[in-house]
């Protein structure tokens, strides 16, 4: 059939793509929902996506309005998406905070062991053997390598 000249080109096409029967088919398929009301829905008591909860209420309003054929599956799989993602450097960002915290506590309580704490980045934490002067009767192990020459001989 010849195409619809009268038919808005979808997602950007430069040409119309489709003929005027599947045209209106498609206009009585998905209803025309104005993007600020959408938004305003999807958006609904979220203040900035810094939580879990807020990306949780956020996915269930996104749930709702493809439910409901108000959006449109691709979109609905691009904002999930993106969600997503806002999860994931949440994590990452709570476990960064976290270790930042540690090693700053670190430095607080042991300032006179400072090169013995490396950055947190690295992931290795060395602690020195103190042992001898905290409890200098305790009885303490061998050297092992005096114990090497011992059997060998």
């Amino acid at each position: 059939m010849l195409l619809d000249k009268h038919h808005p080109p979808a997602n950007g096409a430069s040409r119309p793509t489709l003929c005027p029967y599947h045209a209106e088919c498609l206009k009585a398929a998905v209803p025309v929902v104005d993007p600020e009301v959408l938004a305003a829905e999807l958006l609904d008591d979220i203040d900035s996506f810094t939580t879990a909860d807020e990306v949780n209420l956020f996915l269930g309003n996104l749930v709702r309005q493809l439910a409901r054929k108000r959006i449109a599956r691709r979109d609905a799989i691009a904002l999930a998406y993106i969600s997503q993602l806002i999860l994931t450097s949440q994590t990452a960002m709570a476990r960064e905070a976290e270790s930042e915290k540690e090693t700053e506590n670190l430095r607080r309580y042991f300032p006179e062991h400072l090169d013995h704490f490396p950055d947190a980045s690295s992931g290795e934490q060395r602690v020195p053997d103190n042992s001898a002067a905290a409890c200098p009767q305790a009885s303490r192990p061998a050297n092992s390598g005096s114990d090497h020459e011992r059997l060998a001989s």
